[in-house]
């Protein structure tokens, strides 16, 4: 019998999962909008307990009187004249601040899909330094082929993908030959990697990419590379990448170049 995913969320936010459940409820969240929401809400606090500081201030704010305390404590005091007035007065307020609002032109939302080059390039070296790096999901995230099950294409042909992950982020695409050095898939060579936006909608962001296949036939390695809004890996040295690999999420996929 196949066990709910979702017992392990309490886990994942006291950071006391074991590595196979974490890897599991991270895959798991990739398939199920609310278990992926869920894990998005349970990231936040495990990140806030992590931090001691944070945590005791946590715990301060926890013994204090909650703003309802406080409001239940003065509704149940007699009330005055004055006390009316003054509910009257904020009723007339709140009505006149929401006529107003209803009046002003909404912003338009925009396209999930909106993918932009920010930060600064990738070098041939910072390429070599993200593809030694150990795979690693942070962050729930996915790469997989499109329409071609059988993962097999001709050089020059185009490579479809469908990637899933958590935004806003910023994401790249490298590509590992047999037995040559790896080189940037997508963007295009001496553009940065890409910032994905949160989707509008809520969820995970799901994008469609496409490059074209190298002319080294044999096996490739595709990695998925996604790293927070705020982390330009460009600006960093090569060196200083496995120093930030606790903040990326790098997600392998193999494909196989054959000439027809």
């Amino acid at each position: 019998m196949t066990r709910d995913p979702k017992h392990l969320l309490p886990g994942f936010a006291t950071d006391s999962l074991g590595e196979t459940e974490r890897r599991e409820l991270l895959r798991a969240a990739l398939d199920d909008q609310s278990l992926f929401d869920a894990l998005v809400e349970e990231e936040g606090l495990r990140e806030l307990l992590q931090d001691p500081a944070a945590r005791q201030e946590l715990l301060d704010v926890l013994e204090q009187p909650t703003p309802w305390d406080r409001v239940r404590a003065w509704f149940e005091r007699p009330a005055t004249l004055l006390d009316l007035s003054a509910v009257a007065a904020v009723v007339l307020a709140a009505l006149a601040g929401y006529a107003l609002l209803s009046l002003q032109p909404q912003p338009m939302a925009r396209p999930a899909s909106a993918l932009q080059p920010i930060g600064a390039p990738l070098s041939p070296q910072h390429v070599a330094a993200l593809l030694q790096l150990p795979p690693r999901e942070g962050v729930p995230a996915g790469i997989e082929v499109a329409g071609r099950p059988d993962a097999v294409f001709a050089p020059g042909e185009a490579v479809h993908l469908r990637i899933s992950l958590r935004a806003p982020a910023r994401i790249v695409l490298l590509d590992e030959p047999p037995g040559g050095p790896g080189t940037q898939a997508w963007p295009g060579l001496g553009l940065p990697p890409v910032l994905a936006p949160k989707p509008s909608t809520g969820g995970p962001a799901i994008q469609q990419i496409s490059f074209d296949a190298p002319l080294t036939t044999g096996m490739h390695r595709v990695r998925l590379v996604v790293a927070p809004a705020d982390l330009d890996l460009g600006a960093l040295t090569p060196t200083a990448l496995p120093g930030v690999a606790e903040r990326l999420t790098l997600v392998d996929l193999r494909y196989q170049v054959t000439r027809p």
